[in-house]
């Protein structure tokens, strides 16, 4: 699903029919440009809180290092957290954070972290990490969109269902253990 997708449903959501009826030709008025830019703007926002905020996008990187320290720069992503380091064996290492890099104690093969998504255009792919679904990205981008408008009211309405739909995706599902009964 692209970024165009999720906002045809925002243009649902804030009743802008007229940009929604030619998202499909691509031909807009500057108005209605500055309306879809902010859009897209609000989009990158939203996908950036997620994954800052509420669901870590997580990633596991295989790396080699020489001196016992991990620079941020030269991973992948750009990284959020750090969760854990382990070496050729699997085991996890102490680790230590700083501002630009990680001090490792040992000899480590593999790094996991949360990053921060790639800013993204109208026509780019999104990927739904953590189960999330397209009708979560249209209320945070609803209720964005509508701040920047100044409708502070109608904002509240929409972030309440973003937020509840995130919670809904952050608690724990499955099987859940209860410690055994005791006679006092």
């Amino acid at each position: 699903m692209t970024v165009k997708d999720i906002l045809k449903l925002v243009c649902e959501f804030v009743g802008e029919k007229e940009i929604l009826n030619k998202l499909s030709s691509d031909s807009f008025t500057e108005r209605e440009q500055e309306k879809l830019d902010t859009m897209v703007r609000c989009f990158n926002l939203v996908n950036e809180e997620i994954a800052s905020d509420y669901l870590p996008f997580l990633t596991t990187e295989e790396i080699s290092v020489k001196n016992s320290i991990i620079n941020f720069s030269q991973l992948k992503q750009k990284v959020v957290h750090v969760y854990e380091v382990k070496n050729r064996f699997g085991f996890n290492l102490k680790f230590k954070l700083f501002p630009e890099f990680v001090e490792v104690q040992g000899c480590a093969k593999s790094i996991t972290y949360s990053f921060l998504p790639a800013t993204l255009t109208l026509n780019d792919e999104v990927a739904f990490m953590c189960g999330l679904s397209a009708r979560v990205y249209a209320y945070g981008v609803a209720s964005e969109y509508l701040l920047v408008d100044g409708l502070g009211e109608e904002a509240d309405i929409w972030e309440e269902r973003f937020k509840q739909s995130l919670f809904m995706l952050s608690r724990k599902h499955g099987e859940h253990i209860m410690p055994k009964r005791r006679w006092l």
